[in-house]
């Protein structure tokens, strides 16, 4: 697979204003990061990233195991292994392993170029394939896809960092259907009175492992840390996806990714269900604060202005 990073790509603005086109000759990375980070979402008619038609077949192939336990099979860079697939035999977990780090490295250059300013500090997340249709799709009312939310991690901490996420529809035939709506700083403007007020945004997990994990761990339970942010933040999530009048009601974009198109989004910023689909690959990156072209933007410093935590 090989990147292309002069291209020409558009811009969804969740917002509710108009949709902007960007040549190849005309984008530079800044305006490309101020794009996002104003919760817009680029997209890429056709997507940068190249397979091979053999192993867009066989990604076709792959079911996904325990799909009550795992949301998606996961590729774990660090650890250079895939989770939640059900390969029958080593040579398919081997050739599933290969392209998975083939996609990841393929969009971590990409960006490296795309988004420069975010690789000085940034972490490489997991990536991930999709292989389950959304819609219809069973699972508990909190790890729901069809419902609005901002994304939080309820396992690993960020401390007011940002959720960037890359996806690639690979269905041969059938689009990829999102609804968007409002962004952080217009629902926490709405919900301000309803949610519980942040404690110190700027606490830090001390180093080690704390008892909460330790005590998760032997329960075999998932623990999110102490991070203040990161719990708002998961309380957040889980309170836009159990309120009823908010999903009935809200104003809501609906945007149609076809096959082969590619998409990038500051997930923790622009509220997103996924009401249909199968069969798309994301890759994670977790940007530094410190890195932002618009640190104004970031949810954390949204929290502190609102909350007068500044």
């Amino acid at each position: 697979m090989t990147a292309t990073t002069s291209i020409d790509y558009q811009v969804f603005m969740t917002d509710g204003s108009s949709a902007v086109s960007v040549k190849g000759a005309q984008a530079d990375p800044d305006t490309a990061c101020q794009f996002l980070e104003k919760g817009g979402v680029i997209f890429f008619p056709e997507t940068p990233f190249k397979f091979s038609e053999s192993d867009k077949a066989f990604l076709l192939s792959q079911k996904q195991k325990d799909a009550d336990y795992h949301k998606n099979i996961a590729y774990r860079p660090k650890e250079d292994r895939v989770t939640g697939f059900g390969a029958q035999t080593n040579e398919e977990a081997e050739e599933l392993r290969r392209i998975m780090a083939d996609f990841h490295s393929q969009t971590t250059r990409f960006l490296q170029n795309f988004l420069a300013p975010y690789a000085r500090h940034w972490k490489i997340d997991y990536a991930s394939f999709r292989p389950i249709e959304e819609k219809g799709r069973k699972m508990r009312l909190r790890a729901r896809n069809d419902l609005l939310h901002v994304d939080s991690f309820p396992t690993r901490p960020i401390y007011g960092d940002r959720i960037l996420r890359t996806f690639i529809n690979i269905n041969p035939t059938d689009d990829r259907i999102w609804n968007t709506s409002e962004t952080f700083e217009k629902l926490l403007e709405t919900f301000q009175g309803s949610v519980k007020v942040p404690g110190n945004l700027d606490k830090v997990a001390p180093s080690g492992t704390s008892p909460l994990k330790s005590m998760a761990k032997m329960l075999g339970l998932k623990a999110n840390g102490s991070s203040p942010y990161d719990s708002w933040m998961l309380h957040f999530h889980n309170f836009l996806k159990e309120n009823s009048e908010f999903q009935e009601t809200c104003r809501k974009d609906n945007w149609q990714f076809p096959p082969n198109s590619s998409w990038i989004v500051f997930t923790d910023m622009v509220s997103h269900a996924v009401l249909s689909g199968q069969y798309a690959l994301e890759q994670t990156i977790i940007v530094d604060k410190q890195d932002l072209v618009l640190p104004e933007k970031a949810p954390i410093n949204i929290l502190k202005r609102m909350y007068n935590r500044v």
